[in-house]
């Protein structure tokens, strides 16, 4: 899959380190993604409970999807345990 990068991020906030993640989605938010239909900009990061999850990134929801679920719900991220632990130090 293509990366997806904010591009708005480096502008707003000086990037001290980059991690490169893969994120938990269901099929519909695939093929919206996969459309283009992901905004980050009022994204974030929080760590809990060991995991790394991810606030207010907006997944337009698939027009051919039946199921209806919050684009804008939290969404775990896929980090390596050695990443983790360093963002948790931090």
């Amino acid at each position: 899959m293509k990366k997806i990068i904010n591009r708005r991020a480096s502008f707003d906030y000086q990037i001290l380190e980059k991690f490169e993640a893969g994120i938990v989605l269901n099929g519909a938010e695939v093929k919206s993604v996969k459309n283009g239909h992901l905004k980050l900009e009022d994204a974030f990061i929080r760590l809990k409970d060991h995991e790394a999850w991810l606030f207010n990134a907006h997944i337009h929801p698939y027009s051919f999807a039946s199921d209806l679920q919050d684009p804008c719900r939290a969404r775990k991220l896929l980090l390596k345990k050695k990443e983790l632990l360093k963002l948790k130090q931090e």
